[in-house]
């Protein structure tokens, strides 16, 4: 049988003598990749296409296909694509490849499972469980280890000695136990072969058996049992040293299990990042056309996308922002289009005026100049010019005063960009609530800053109050339960609704809860704004804002509306302002309340 041996790593071949037995040997130094490639062995460590040995990790890691065969994942990346898959170089049958984006010398195959079966092996042989170098060893054709004997070195081992510690052929082992003495020493078949037991450091004739099991030992816990007994771990807690190395085995082979798993999920997850970061900045997809060609086509990221909307979005306002614009300039021409038209009308006017005016003048000239026949003559005549010249005289003053001489053209913008023309931009306002909650009060107050008496509103009150370059026209509806009916034919066109809630009534905190839910409910209010007065917080007890807001379920009952609770007290005109300024900032767009 022709054998291979192997010594320590690092040197080279050594084709060694004949063997007695006529096993031809050669001493080998190396790995054993190196065996297999040296003489072209075959080997499930080697790649099938490329022949290099697979490894742990990197582009060496052995993959599978869906056909059962395994190549490395270098190689995998170098076949040719066929649409969404690969073809096996061996038997050619089709693995499809999951992937997304299409990156170059990758080609998808991290999708494809490791052979962890292969990848145990190479772990296997990694971690020493096939040790090289460290004793004497062959490998025969068959691939079974060969320990040569070591009273013959052409021999080979077949049992070994656990007196002499040596390793023996069978017929060395009949020679050198011949003896009655000897031939009581054990002698197991190799397989059996215990390890060879470490001697203590101290006492160098006695083998250590035990492990210390104290917290200050831990350092150096073998020993033997003469440290058991009279040495430095003398009463000490201990264990038998081959159960105990049994189980720290066991923990490190869980725990190299537990790194495997922890190594893939990290592999897991820096594949999704890839795959995240592939979706964020785009790439290249494998399509096939009509004849099945592949080629590539760009498909864009999360991030291309995210910016178009960003484009779309912006480029659509500014096309409604254009558009509003050329609406409130068409506005704003038609209003000095017809301002320019009456002034000229008024110049044309004033031109025949003063024409009338003039000839009258004249005539009256003329007929002082006359003699006093014709002058008494035309007396008449002058009194009904003087009388015409005075008529025209008064309605001249009466049209002055009420027409105000001005070039400004004040202008004013809603939140929804229209463009208002004039001094004061016109507001409905629906003032509702409880009876007895003051809504009248506040009315009149901010219409004459003045206290009314609590006076029950039978039917409605309506009043202009005007506040910066905003006219509010307030309709002030009654609160009586038979009244309330009646408030729905108060909503069409109402831009806001101011709803007065009484803070010194904490039993009817719920009613008007009630109330005002059924108001927001309407479809004709769905746009208005409501401002909710807390009213009388000048009375000792008075619910606070906080609090009505929590009783009446503000965040949750007015989700959707544009709303606002404000405090105020009717009697002094406490808060009764600010609410008025929330109301114009929401009505009208910031930077142009103060145009006058």
């Amino acid at each position: 049988m022709a054998a291979l041996v192997v010594n320590k790593p690092g040197a080279g071949l050594d084709f060694g003598r004949q063997g007695s037995r006529g096993t031809a040997v050669v001493k080998v130094r190396g790995t054993l990749p190196a065996l297999f490639s040296t003489f072209g062995l075959p080997s499930v460590l080697e790649c099938g296409v490329c022949e290099d040995v697979f490894s742990l990790q990197g582009d060496k890691v052995p993959r599978l296909l869906l056909c059962g065969h395994t190549v490395c994942h270098d190689c995998l990346t170098r076949l040719p694509l066929h649409g969404r898959a690969i073809r096996c170089p061996f038997d050619r049958q089709v693995t499809d490849l999951v992937f997304i984006f299409y990156i170059p010398g990758d080609s998808g195959v991290w999708g494809l499972k490791k052979n962890f079966a292969l990848l145990e092996l190479l772990e296997r042989l990694q971690n020493g469980h096939v040790q090289y170098g460290t004793t004497e060893e062959t490998i025969g054709i068959s691939g079974e280890s060969i320990i040569r004997c070591d009273e013959d070195e052409a021999h080979v081992a077949s049992v070994y000695c656990t007196v002499c510690a040596t390793h023996l052929c069978s017929e060395c082992s009949q020679v050198t136990h011949s003896t009655k003495t000897l031939a009581k020493h054990r002698r197991v078949p190799l397989a059996d072969k215990p390890h060879e037991k470490t001697m203590c450091s101290q006492h160098q004739v006695h083998a250590i058996e035990f492990v210390c099991l104290e917290e200050g030992c831990q350092t150096s816990p073998l020993m033997c049992c003469v440290c058991k007994e009279y040495g430095k771990h003398q009463g000490h807690k201990h264990s038998v040293l081959e159960p105990e190395a049994n189980q720290i085995r066991a923990s490190i082979l869980d725990m190299a299990h537990c790194i495997r798993t922890f190594t893939d999920e990290i592999s897991d997850y820096s594949r999704k990042l890839v795959g995240i970061v592939q979706h964020i900045e785009g790439g290249e997809q494998i399509v096939e056309d009509g004849i099945g060609m592949a080629h590539t086509e760009h498909v864009p990221g999360t991030a291309e996308n995210a910016r178009s909307c960003v484009r779309a979005y912006f480029s659509e306002l500014h096309e409604t922002l254009c558009r509003q614009e050329e609406m409130a300039l068409s506005v704003v021409d038609a209003h000095v289009r017809e301002k320019l038209i009456w002034l000229r009308q008024q110049q044309e006017d004033m031109t025949i005026l003063l024409s009338q005016v003039s000839t009258a003048c004249l005539h009256c000239e003329k007929t002082l100049q006359q003699d006093d026949c014709r002058v008494v003559l035309a007396k008449q005549e002058i009194t009904r010019l003087l009388e015409t010249l005075q008529k025209q005289q008064q309605q001249f003053t009466e049209v002055a005063d009420h027409i105000q001489l001005d070039a400004s053209i004040p202008v004013t913008f809603t939140k929804d960009n229209r463009v208002h023309i004039g001094p004061k931009m016109e507001i409905r306002v629906v003032t509702l609530g409880l009876d007895g909650a003051g809504k009248t009060t506040i009315l009149f107050k901010l219409k004459q800053d003045e206290f009314m008496q609590p006076i029950p509103t039978i039917g409605f009150n309506v009043e202009t109050v005007e506040y910066k370059n905003l006219k509010f026209t307030i309709w002030d509806v009654g609160g009586k339960h038979k009244l309330r009916p009646l408030w729905k034919h108060y909503y069409l066109n109402t831009q806001a609704v101011v709803f007065v809630v009484d803070s010194s009534h904490r039993d009817r905190v719920s009613e008007a809860h009630s109330e005002l839910a059924k108001l927001l409910t309407e479809k004709e209010l769905r746009d208005a704004l409501l401002l909710i007065f807390a009213n009388k917080q000048d009375v000792a007890g008075a619910l606070s804002v906080e609090e009505i807001t929590e009783l009446l379920s503000l965040h949750k009952l007015c989700c959707g509306h544009s709303w606002y609770i404000q405090g105020c007290d009717a009697r002094s005109g406490m808060g009764l302002y600010e609410g008025l300024d929330w109301l114009s900032r929401q009505l009208v767009a910031a930077g142009v309340l103060d145009v006058a």
